[in-house]
């Protein structure tokens, strides 16, 4: 298209400060940690927002919805690992 100018989307998402401490959020990937009907799920490389203060991660709805529509469509997983799972005692004290 001559003559027009073509606006480019950035990928990087403009996050505002943290809900929680008021700190600045910036975009990392990380690794994400999802319970779903009593499975564990971990999500590697995932696009975020993250508390420079306090480490909260944001998520857009994009993000979130990609990682629900793979957990739905039980889509073939890169690994599987075993994670040991304990149960305290009511015998230590609070």
């Amino acid at each position: 298209m001559k003559g027009e100018e073509v606006e480019v989307a950035s990928e990087v998402h403009k996050y505002g400060d943290c809900s929680f401490c008021g700190g600045q959020v910036k975009s990392e990937k990380v690794e994400l940690v999802y319970q779903h009907k009593g499975k564990l799920y971990i999500f590697q490389n995932v696009p975020a927002g993250v508390c420079q203060q306090c480490g909260e991660k944001y998520l857009t709805a994009k993000v979130a919805k990609e990682i629900e529509r793979r957990i739905k469509t039980k889509e073939k997983w890169a690994k599987t690992i075993t994670v040991p799972v304990d149960v305290l005692s009511g015998e230590i004290a609070v």
